[in-house]
């Protein structure tokens, strides 16, 4: 079974699951966002949420504005 049909049924499920497997769901789904995908220099861990917040912190540093322009930080880096 190909992916497209794959979700297609799991969608069909979900709109018609009771709550007990929408919770079981649910689970395996923060498990997943939980689950290593890297480590930090110092050994942490690196989730796929911690990933997602990431990113979303930086598209908020872009819209207002809180960047660097590559020069500057090219520079910066000279000075090390």
């Amino acid at each position: 079974m190909n992916t497209v049909k794959i979700r297609d049924k799991i969608i069909y499920y979900l709109d018609n699951a009771d709550d007990r497997l929408l919770q079981l769901v649910y689970g395996m789904i923060k498990a997943d966002q939980m689950s290593a995908v890297g480590s930090n220099p110092d050994g942490s861990v690196i989730t796929k949420e911690d990933l997602i917040a990431r990113a979303e912190k930086s598209e908020e540093d872009i819209k207002e504005r809180r960047v660097q322009s590559l020069k500057k930080v090219q520079d910066e880096i000279k000075n090390w």
